[in-house]
């Protein structure tokens, strides 16, 4: 009898958590109140959306660009700041589209190696004597794929040193607000809003398929940005921007977030348990938020050969080199996405990795 499938590859978050009948009523109400605005052209995107986030960063719309996912605001960057060959600095492991977005758009990618606390700073000194990037592309909360989370200490450096030597820190912080213990540590745009592009999206904290992100930053690059969007897609799509700015107007966004956390921190209490009992020889980060637990697996375990036997098993795992800019450097390398699955899940599909192992 085959063994039931246990994925561990795709940060998604589990279908139930999705307020479908609260996002019914919101597209509703939007359309109904501003539908011949929504279903037009739009070069800026849905200016009341635009001025909700601005108020909840405590900046001016102007400072504020949407677009169809923050993946795509990110590409806009890259376009106008890092294409054609500029040197572009990554964590090593980073977000494994944002490399590739990086590399079809023929920057020069450079890997910082990631420490429990932030990048080493120590090599990035190194890397900048040789010449300073276009942007440095960080993410500073619960990491993915490592789910470190930056120290404070790491993040004033990064600011001085952004200052500098004059590059743009792009800040990705999807996860942010998804804290399951612990306080929170002053975002690197909140220390350098000069220098620094932050970046965050609807998709962890309410649902992916809504393909809703936006950049913060200053005016002028902003401005620039904008331009460069509307040469690229003409404007974004106004009725999902239409639907979240109702049901964050109705005050239904920090309760949804609430929620989450209340469903996701049992989950990654679940995984750290079942990965210190059946895999306690390697070494695992220790996250207090986000969606990934990911370590170095011991025994000299290459992922390849791992993925293929746990196929067998019915465990789906990801390939560690996809995050790394030189790929070899992820040979031994598993990032594990918890909220997806049951506490029961989890045990059950750790057990059959530590097995494996």
């Amino acid at each position: 009898m085959k063994r039931s499938e246990i994925n561990l590859t795709r940060g998604v978050p589990p279908t139930d958590v999705f307020p479908v009948e609260d996002l019914i009523a919101c597209s509703e109400a939007a359309l109904s109140r501003d539908g011949s605005v929504l279903l037009q052209y739009s070069h800026a995107g849905y200016p009341p959306l635009r001025e909700w986030i601005a108020d909840w960063y405590d900046v001016g719309a102007e400072r504020v660009l949407t677009g169809n996912s923050s993946l795509e605001v990110f590409a806009f960057i890259v376009q106008v700041f890092a294409s054609g060959g500029q040197r572009a600095f990554v964590e090593s492991p980073s977000y494994d589209r944002s490399i590739t977005l990086l590399r079809h758009n023929d920057a020069a990618v450079v890997g910082i190696p990631l420490q429990k606390d932030g990048v080493d700073l120590d090599l990035l000194e190194q890397e900048l004597e040789k010449g300073a990037p276009a942007l440095m592309y960080v993410i500073t909360d619960f990491q993915n794929p490592m789910g470190v989370t930056t120290s404070l200490e790491k993040r004033q450096r990064l600011a001085a040193l952004a200052r500098e030597h004059d590059f743009w820190l792009v800040e990705d912080a999807p996860y942010r607000q998804l804290r399951y213990e612990g306080e929170d540590v002053p975002s690197l745009w909140s220390l350098a809003p000069e220098k620094v592009l932050h970046m965050s999206s609807f998709s962890k904290v309410l649902a992916p398929g809504l393909r809703l992100g936006y950049v913060i930053g200053p005016q002028s690059v902003i401005n620039k940005l904008a331009d460069w969007a509307v040469d690229s897609h003409i404007g974004p799509v106004l009725p999902t921007q239409g639907m979240v700015y109702e049901y964050c107007r109705r005050g239904l966004l920090d309760e949804n977030i609430e929620r989450l956390k209340e469903i996701y921190r049992p989950r990654l209490g679940a995984m750290l348990t079942a990965l210190d009992k059946h895999v306690p020889d390697a070494d695992w980060t220790r996250p207090q938020g986000g969606f990934f637990v990911s370590g170095h697996l011991p025994n000299g375990c290459d992922i390849v050969d791992l993925q293929a036997r746990a196929a067998e098993e019915g465990l789906k795992l990801s390939d560690g080199r996809g995050f790394f800019p030189n790929p070899a450097d992820g040979q031994g390398f598993l990032r594990i996405p918890f909220c997806s699955l049951t506490p029961e899940e989890i045990d059950k599909g750790i057990a059959r990795l530590g097995h494996l192992i």
